[in-house]
């Protein structure tokens, strides 16, 4: 028997607002962190000993924290140095480290930017290691090269990475797609920099896997650790002791019901300036001007590892930001609030009970994305279960300053709970925001809100039928929509579409299809977008893929400016298309949309394309 395509409509409530979007405050010291000079220090500082002066047979202390907050030191012997390495006109220090702790650990991931010494004048950060070696043999970063790679000022255009224009990898299988440089260095016959262990809290272990490689890869280890605390009433109390050299420094990705941060060691403090890790935050190279929570971390304990050992980490409360990442280490700024997006996860699970789930993520173009999907699949996965029949219906908002949100929606119907495919729904917005370089420090919140069926509702659009097939403009069309669900149960939706009273007549097409089909026939394009109120605009015309449209066209040329279409143009115009008089990003169109109508979400996800030819009569 036959029931209707659009019947139970799943309205999906938006999430209510959620505590805490940016404070103005918060952007004022992200603003003033970008304004100051460079560091107030030169690479002959009488306090650093000179590379020159440096050769095999020294004996030094490194300092560090193994355990708590208290920092410890541990012998350093020079064997040498490697000139050319890492970088032209860079040198390392190839040193092995002794003591009890040392020696029952190796060089462990966590360890990055601990400062040696000799004679009292600092040295360097221990920085780079060789894998599987059996003595905790390191190589040392010298002072000098960190001074020199920011002996520039900081000025305010690097507090923020400009907006790239490559593909964002909002999901498993593309992050998975970033080289991994390291891999280079598996066998243990090349160093590479020490792994920055990225301590996880509250995530299932299935959901961080996929995205474990993709972290690895950028110089990652991903260990168990402590959550950094959600939205701090303020920075955390500032002393001379505070992040000291040799303390344990946390930089926040994600804090709140589920945490991602990265730690290493304090090099270097002057002032309110900090130098740490002696190496990338990202690897290869860094990604230059960020801005991210930086904090003290406790130190829990060393895990000695046959792999490699780690440090395990709880963050505290943040007490500065850092700034930026370049290769020889990463710079940060005591006392300076980095603003975090606010996001608010509510799940209805398919047993009737709905659990609310609030964290906030850094703000960048290229993790945002990423950190926003693994908090909806955590969110799923600890709410749902992963394997069975399952149908997923995600629909929210991205509230912004100074434009309207963008809505987003997506339905996905599977054999497996398919939590990272219903993250993109709101990962990929996010992305096209964040990389259009006219959200920056715009993003207020996210809200999202995930209904979970313990069923596969899906179906194939299959017929397409009109009540006639010529009509006369401003006269309207009774449609007839038939799909088939997998059981084989028929699904009929009734549509009326009225013609425009402007269309002109002669023949025209009629389709019906799901978003993903009304994206390949009829594209709606962000790139041109010279405000955030149009990238807003053209991201909410977007087609949702868990609908159903009707269009109605003919063909006729036309181009697409500046993301407007602009159909109809003569034919002198059309040929200037790619040529220098007209935008480089204007494209040429082939049909002319006559009208587009969305039908509202029903309970099944339905895919397909039908089509009927038609005529307008005079």
């Amino acid at each position: 028997m036959a029931r209707g395509l659009l019947a139970c409509l799943l309205w999906l409530a938006v999430a209510g607002g959620v505590s805490g979007a940016h404070d103005k405050s918060a952007h004022d010291n992200s603003a003033r962190s970008g304004t100051r000079s460079a560091l107030r220090v030169a690479a002959d500082d009488p306090r650093f000993f000179p590379l020159a002066a440096l050769k095999p047979g020294l004996v030094g202390v490194g300092r560090t924290v193994f355990q708590g907050d208290r920092v410890e030191e541990f012998g350093v012997e020079v064997l040498g140095i490697l000139p050319g390495a890492p970088n032209p006109k860079q040198s390392f220090v190839v040193a092995r480290l002794t003591g009890a702790n040392v020696e029952r650990t190796l060089v462990f991931a966590g360890m990055s930017g601990s400062p040696v010494f000799i004679d009292g004048k600092l040295v360097g950060a221990v920085s780079a290691a060789f894998a599987f070696a059996k003595e905790p043999i390191a190589l040392i970063m010298p002072i000098a090269h960190m001074i020199e790679v920011f002996a520039e000022s900081d000025q305010p255009s690097l507090a923020r990475r400009s907006a790239a224009r490559a593909p964002i990898p909002v999901d498993a299988a593309l992050a998975a797609r970033i080289p991994a440089l390291r891999d280079a260095a598996r066998d243990g016959a090349a160093f590479m920099p020490i792994a920055t262990p990225l301590a996880v809290s509250g995530f299932p272990a299935d959901v961080l896997s996929p995205f474990s490689a993709t972290f690895e890869g950028l110089g990652f280890r991903v260990v168990s650790g402590g959550g950094a605390p959600a939205r701090p009433a303020a920075l955390g109390a500032i002393t001379p002791d505070t992040l000291a050299p040799g303390r344990t420094v946390s930089v926040d990705l994600m804090r709140g019901d589920f945490g991602l941060s990265a730690s290493g060691t304090v090099t270097w403090r002057d002032g309110d300036d900090i130098l740490a890790f002696g190496h990338p935050f990202f690897s290869p190279g860094g990604i230059g001007g960020v801005l991210f929570p930086m904090s003290e971390g406790e130190v829990v304990t060393v895990i000695p590892n046959v792999g490699n050992s780690f440090k395990l980490t709880v963050p505290k409360a943040p007490v500065g930001a850092m700034t930026q990442d370049r290769s020889a280490a990463i710079r940060g700024r005591l006392g300076v609030t980095a603003p975090m997006i606010p996001v608010t996860i509510e799940v209805k699970s398919a047993l009737g009970a709905a659990r609310r789930y609030q964290f906030e993520i850094v703000e960048d173009a290229f993790l945002s994305p990423i950190l926003a999907n693994i908090g909806v699949a955590a969110s799923l996965t600890a709410t749902e279960r992963s394997i069975g029949e399952a149908t997923l219906r995600a629909e929210g908002q991205i509230e912004l300053d100074g434009a309207p949100p963008v809505r987003f929606a997506r339905a996905i119907a599977s054999n497996f709970s398919p939590a990272t495919g219903v993250g993109a729904s709101v990962a990929q917005p996010l992305a096209t925001l964040l990389n259009s370089g006219l959200a920056s420090g715009k993003v207020r919140s996210i809200h999202v809100t995930v209904t979970a069926r313990d069923a596969r509702l899906s179906a194939t659009l299959e017929g397409l039928w009109a009540d006639r097939l010529r009509v006369q403009r401003g006269e309207s069309l009774s449609l007839t929509l038939l799909a088939r669900d997998a059981s084989g149960q028929t699904l009929v939706e009734r549509v009326t579409v009225t013609i425009p009273v402007d269309a002109r007549p002669g023949a025209a097409t009629l389709v019906a299809g799901d978003g993903r089909v009304m994206d390949g026939i009829d594209p709606i394009v962000v790139g041109a977008a010279q405000t955030l109120g149009q990238v807003s605009a053209a991201l909410n015309r977007m087609h949702r893929s868990d609908r159903l449209y009707v269009r109605l066209y003919r063909s006729e040329p036309g181009v697409v400016i500046a993301d407007e279409a602009m159909p109809g143009l003569p034919a002198s115009y059309l040929a200037t298309v790619g040529s220098a008089r007209v935008k480089a990003d204007g494209r040429a169109l082939s049909t002319l949309t006559l009208l587009k109508q969305e039908l509202p979400p029903g309970e099944c996800d339905v895919t397909g394309r039908q089509q009927l030819d038609i005529e307008i009569l005079p």
